[in-house]
């Protein structure tokens, strides 16, 4: 699951392979402050919609709209819609995760390969996959490990739940509580999407405490990567 550098470097430097991807506004949704990184304060403005405070700025030319949606499946779907309802065209989601194993110790960055809901009882929409040029531009300006991303409503707080998690699941998985929903709403509206995390904790026992410890300083990463991904985008 290592980095293709030949497939995406040729994807991102093809203009036609490319061209299937719309050039309208960026959709940058995060669950927590800090994983916005510098672009609230880079915000021409703000507004509130729904509740939700988007922040509208210009990164690499492009229009960005970004927002902290909060923590949990049904908030970043909620933010996720709210995002693409004021004309989010891509959307990317960024912030934090906790590790499933030891090949992903803390300050690792993941992309995700396939986004999967792990508490989701049916099967039906439950596992999505990033769009393929989005993926393979953000792998190139940023190399990093591609895996799962298992998103659910609860923390795996439980080492025997980690396990059972890591051993489902072959290559590098972590585990998150927004990506999966929020990647449905953009599947279900036809909007490409793509996500980066950074591993702040090694999901089990003491989980909390490393995740407090850790996320000052690596909170902002996945968003810092943004400006050069958007200067790869058509």
């Amino acid at each position: 699951m290592g980095r293709n550098t030949d497939n995406s470097e040729a994807l991102c430097a093809n203009p036609a392979g490319l061209a299937g991807l719309p050039s309208g506004p960026i959709g940058v949704l995060a669950a927590l402050p800090g994983e916005l990184g510098a672009l609230p304060r880079m915000a021409e403005q703000s507004h509130m919609v729904g509740g939700l405070r988007i922040h509208q700025l210009t990164l690499e030319g492009r229009a960005v709209l970004a927002a902290c949606g909060g923590v949990g499946k049904v908030n970043g779907a909620g933010a996720a819609a709210l995002l693409l309802a004021q004309g989010a065209e891509i959307l990317l989601v960024v912030g934090t995760a906790g590790a499933l194993t030891r090949q992903t110790p803390v300050g690792t960055l993941v992309h995700c390969q396939r986004a999967f809901q792990a508490d989701l009882a049916v099967r039906e929409h439950r596992q999505q996959e990033p769009h393929s040029l989005i993926l393979a531009c953000w792998q190139r300006v940023c190399p990093a490990a591609q895996g799962w991303f298992l998103t659910a409503d609860r923390p795996v707080l439980n080492p025997w739940r980690r396990f059972r998690l890591a051993r489902a699941f072959s290559g590098p998985a972590v585990a998150d509580m927004e990506t999966g929903a929020a990647a449905r709403v953009a599947e279900r509206a036809g909007v490409p999407w793509g996500a980066l995390r950074v591993v702040t904790d090694a999901a089990g026992f003491g989980a909390g405490r490393s995740f407090a410890q850790n996320y000052a300083g690596l909170a902002a990463l996945p968003a810092d990567s943004l400006g050069e991904l958007l200067r790869e985008l058509p």
